[in-house]
């Protein structure tokens, strides 16, 4: 996951083990940052589970992080 996501980590994304989380810092859904993220998927035939893919997040615990609404 480092190797594959190594342009994102700390920028727009945080990876635990084999869980992502995208991240703006805008209040504003980027569709730009989960492109690219979505493109490194393709590039390297990851498959993910939808059943586990959660979007829009504002506020709350979501994989271990805590997630104000203030950002």
């Amino acid at each position: 996951m480092d190797t594959m996501f190594a342009a994102q980590i700390g920028r727009n994304l945080e990876v635990y083990i084999d869980n992502l989380l995208v991240k703006t810092p805008e209040n504003v859904v980027d569709t730009t940052d989960l492109g690219e993220i979505f493109q490194q998927v393709r590039k390297f035939n990851m498959r993910l589970n939808p059943a586990k893919c959660t979007f829009g997040v504002l506020a709350g615990k979501f994989l271990g992080f805590c997630l104000p609404a203030e950002g």
